[in-house]
């Protein structure tokens, strides 16, 4: 018995156990713009890195709840871009003051 009637006829507690299943990113990779892959994917990929291997027991919770957030993949892209245009600046300096 599937479909929009049997949905439907759900249980409560069937309807609660769906919402709380993580949503699934519906835009396939092979159609993101070249723009999402330069500024949004070190922020996304940093976060995953954080989700995957937390520093301890409690970052686990924490880490799961920033994974998919949008503002917080923003953030961590500008820090990982930040941290690569000091380190050039300073490799630039350094390889210029001799």
């Amino acid at each position: 018995m599937s479909g929009p009637k049997a949905r439907e006829r759900r249980r409560f507690i069937d309807k609660v156990a769906d919402s709380a299943v993580p949503k699934v990113d519906s835009n396939p990779v092979s159609q993101r713009s070249a723009w999402w892959w330069i500024f949004f994917m070190p922020g996304k990929v940093l976060l995953w890195i954080e989700y995957m291997f937390p520093r301890r027991l409690g970052g686990v919770f924490g880490s799961a709840r920033r994974r998919n957030v949008p503002l917080l993949q923003i953030l961590y892209s500008l820090y990982f871009y930040f941290t690569v245009f000091a380190i050039g600046l300073y490799l630039f300096i350094v390889a210029h003051a001799r």
